[in-house]
């Protein structure tokens, strides 16, 4: 036999056979308005009206202060006032949602509300509530304590205090009318049932988790080599249901974030099979967010004076920015690379920055990488133009001096490379400072960069504007015709 639950235990123990209702029936009462709304019950002749009172204490006079409005029957409604039942609590016969103090339920079509005149009576009539809603007056009426966040929700709307319930046109309804949070008897029903679903669920989930966490500190502690570890078995459509609860992106701690990357690479395999087009719209998506991220790291590193070093780490573990420098595909051979120029003694070796080649042809490239905030040019030359400054014109004599190194050593150097180069026509690149600001100096500065043989030269506002344009290139409307998943390409 089923055990009796704690609450109803301690009731049963009560020597003053405590609590208690009293039956208030009246004649005609009842807001028309109201009924003609929200009723599908039929009009009656007689408008009979019942109050019933509560208290927790023994309240023999019917004038006494002890007794609560706990209830009101009409045949179209039944008007609950749930309040906390406990004399002893603090709040007794207080609200038990805050500010939502009554709950209306419209009588179902054709089966009007008879008007109780006792105990029994009562109890009859709150049999017929909806499921969900608590039918033991005792326990103050309301909703059942499992779905008590159904109240509790409505009760964050401001200026509403009433939850009306009703089974006519409209069953879905959750909306705002008035002071009215009219719910439909349908959405009530689904709410009820999704709120089951996640408590069964959990129920399971825990009894599973324990299990494990007993298995893995016992047995596979103790023996793992007859035990051994066991991964948490989601259960089916897990994820769905968490994504599914609420509307928008959903928020993920730091923890999470990982756990979900994990879960979709352990399972990249069978998703690329099964959800491919998901897969190639995440990757793309990936690849847009981290391409705007890594804009706003060098747009920071521009503005807050960053050092050569600091470019140097950047653009190493970010090279596919240095392709912006290119006119086409590179591919980094080496960082700090040695270019020669050592003596028998051991001096005078000269080191670039990065070396790359074309990855069509293995074409050699040298890149230098300069201070952002250096000067390009120099003093105002006979009050006709500016002279390329002292920083500018050295960096072009390394490079030079370097590539004519590279040029004249590069059985040696490609002899100590994994990867197949050449040196048909050695590029060399300098990236540095920003782009002049006024139109005098801008010409001064494209006419020295563009009277240079074979040395390109490209400022970092240079760099991060093609970045910029790839960004806006990508996040533009999508394509009308929709990829099909023969057409990617895995």
């Amino acid at each position: 036999m089923a055990s009796m639950r704690p609450s109803l235990y301690a009731l049963a123990l009560r020597p003053d056979n405590g609590p208690f209702i009293r039956v208030l029936a009246t004649g005609d009462s009842h807001d028309p308005t109201l009924v003609d709304d929200w009723t599908d019950a039929p009009a009656t002749e007689s408008r009979g009206h019942a109050s019933v009172y509560y208290s927790d204490v023994a309240a023999l006079e019917h004038d006494s202060p002890d007794w609560h409005l706990l209830l009101e029957v009409t045949p179209e409604l039944i008007t609950l006032y749930p309040i906390i039942p406990r004399a002893t609590r603090h709040d007794y016969a207080h609200p038990k949602y805050n500010s939502i103090t009554s709950i209306i339920v419209a009588a179902p079509k054709y089966a009007p509300y008879s008007i109780p005149q006792d105990r029994d009576d009562v109890e009859g009539v709150l049999a017929s509530l909806p499921r969900g809603l608590s039918k033991d007056w005792r326990f103050g009426l309301g909703f059942l304590y499992e779905y008590r966040y159904i109240p509790d929700a409505i009760s964050q709307l401001g200026g509403v205090d009433t939850i009306l319930i009703h089974g006519s046109d409209g069953g879905n309804d959750a909306r705002v009318d008035g002071h009215l949070f009219v719910l439909g008897q349908n959405r009530l029903e689904d709410l009820r049932s999704k709120l089951d679903r996640l408590s069964q669920r959990h129920q399971r989930e825990t009894a599973a988790d324990k299990n494990l966490v007993c298995y893995t500190g016992l047995l596979h502690h103790a023996a793992p080599y007859l035990y051994p570890p066991k991964a948490k078995k989601l259960p089916p459509n897990v994820l769905a249901d968490l994504t599914s609860l609420g509307r928008g992106p959903s928020r993920l701690s730091r923890s999470d974030q990982h756990s979900a990357a994990r879960l979709v690479h352990d399972n990249v395999d069978v998703m690329a099979k099964t959800e491919r087009r998901t897969l190639f719209n995440l990757k793309a998506e990936i690849e847009l967010v981290t391409l705007g991220e890594l804009i706003e790291v060098f747009a920071k590193m521009l503005t807050s004076n960053a050092k050569e070093a600091q470019w140097q780490t950047f653009l190493s573990e970010h090279p596919f920015v240095l392709d912006m420098a290119f006119g086409y595909p590179v591919k980094m051979i080496a960082e700090r690379p040695y270019v020669g120029g050592k003596s028998f003694t051991g001096r005078g070796g000269q080191y670039s920055d990065f070396l790359v080649a074309a990855k069509a042809t293995g074409n050699l490239a040298l890149i230098e990488i300069k201070h952002a905030q250096h000067d390009l040019l120099g003093k105002l030359y006979r009050n006709k133009t500016y002279m390329p400054s002292e920083e500018l014109t050295g960096s072009v004599a390394q490079v030079i001096s370097q590539r004519a190194l590279v040029h004249r050593n590069i059985l040696i150097l490609a002899d100590e490379l994994d990867e197949r180069v050449h040196a048909h026509a050695v590029a060399a690149i300098i990236i540095i400072g920003r782009t002049p600001d006024t139109r005098e100096k801008q010409r001064a500065f494209e006419q020295y960069r563009n009277s240079l043989k074979d040395v390109l030269i490209v400022t970092f506002d240079e760099l991060e504007e093609r970045l910029r344009s790839i960004h806006r290139a990508l996040v533009s409307s999508p394509p009308t015709v929709p990829i099909e998943d023969d057409d990617l390409p895995f």
